[in-house]
């Protein structure tokens, strides 16, 4: 039975914390969940487009800066900090009440590591100096809508631009609403050159996109495949699906000779 744990508003939507199960959840108003965590385990993600965005992590097994667009709850945190504890996160979120319930509600530490800057993405890109990510996860929505900052090529131009020419970008995109993906996707393309490969996250309406500051890297894309098992049992995610759903998605003539 579900328990609801607080309700509030941000002034632009709702916001909605509640427990099921062993499980806390956020939401924005809707019955999708923008997080969704055990607390007694909040290392482990539980959200399938998460587990597909980590696959980023395939391709730079040892980040040491990381950059997190849209906070919620903190189920990305709190697995990154788990298992990367070395690395430097910097976390971007617009909104003041849900950074407020990531600590309250979600647990989410308050340690050197980490810094939270609560601002919208092209504010934060256009005045903190900060650069050299490895990485970066983009994941910013509305209550049942991308948000729109997600149409703006210039938002992938700046955050690439940030970024080392080894680093990947994951973006989960929706794909429920035909015309608004293909204006994201559209945007992510011409921010990027073009450096992109896709994922459609298995039964569900969600898309992980990988970009990249370069080229795409065949020859990272090559030994992570033959070294996703090994990565399966350190992250407990199963890679080695994420990695076939890659090539299978994908139409890049040269990613499927890659794969054979």
């Amino acid at each position: 039975m579900q328990h609801l744990a607080y309700s509030g508003h941000t002034g632009d939507h709702p916001v909605l914390v509640t427990d099921e199960e062993g499980l806390r959840s956020l939401r924005f108003g809707t019955e999708e969940r923008q997080t969704c965590i055990d607390l007694l385990r909040p290392w482990e993600l539980q959200l399938a487009y998460t587990q597909w965005m980590a696959t980023a992590l395939l391709l730079h097994p040892r980040p040491e800066k990381i950059l997190l667009i849209g906070l919620g709850g903190g189920a990305l945190p709190h697995f990154l900090l788990h298992h990367h504890p070395e690395a430097r996160i910097d976390a971007v979120e617009k909104e003041r009440l849900v950074i407020d319930l990531a600590h309250g509600y979600f647990r989410l530490p308050r340690c050197p590591g980490l810094r939270i800057v609560n601002q919208d993405i092209l504010t934060f890109l256009q005045t903190d100096p900060a650069t050299g990510y490895d990485l970066a996860f983009l994941d910013i929505f509305g209550p049942g809508a991308m948000a729109s900052d997600l149409y703006e090529p210039m938002l992938y131009r700046s955050l690439l631009a940030r970024m080392n020419p080894e680093g990947v970008l994951a973006i989960n995109l929706w794909s429920g609403d035909k015309s608004l993906y293909h204006k994201a996707l559209r945007a992510v393309e011409e921010g990027s050159g073009g450096e992109v490969l896709g994922m459609a996250v298995k039964k569900r309406s969600n898309v992980i996109l990988l970009v990249f500051p370069g080229p795409i890297p065949h020859k990272v894309i090559k030994k992570a495949q033959k070294q996703c098992v090994e990565h399966q049992r350190r992250y407990g995610l199963d890679f080695p699906q994420y990695l076939k759903r890659l090539r299978r998605t994908n139409r890049l003539p040269l990613l499927r000779a890659l794969f054979g």
